[in-house]
């Protein structure tokens, strides 16, 4: 999953970190391209938490982040949560069993790179 992430990142020209976890959100594989900025490594790991957590696309949070429960988790989960593209869950229906998140690029990027690291499991 990290290998096609990164390889759709070198197609669309960008350098991009990727994080995997497990279901219950615990850090299986982790890649970074070496000239990525490094404040993607704790974006892409916030991403995958949340796409993990809440079980669905991280851009599908974007209507209720500026909800105030939203607002109280991202609070008490020291900014973990992201409602930004780049974060998805990897399903086995009916079941969540993976999550990846990615950042580096624009949100489109980091969803298409997201998207090619699913396809990839």
């Amino acid at each position: 999953m990290i290998q096609a992430g990164h390889a759709k990142a070198k197609e669309l020209d960008i350098a991009v970190s990727v994080a995997v976890v497990a279901e219950g959100g615990r850090l299986i594989a982790f890649g970074r391209i070496d000239r990525s900025r490094p404040m993607s490594v704790d974006i892409a790991m916030n991403k995958v938490y949340t796409a993990a957590t809440f079980q669905m696309p991280t851009n599908q949070l974007s209507g209720v982040a500026g909800q105030s429960w939203f607002q109280s988790m991202i609070v008490s989960t020291q900014g973990k949560m992201m409602a930004v593209a780049g974060g998805l869950p990897v399903l086995d229906s009916p079941h969540v069993v993976d999550a990846v998140g990615v950042s580096g690029g624009t949100e489109e990027q980091d969803q298409e790179c997201c998207r090619a690291a699913v396809a990839a499991h």
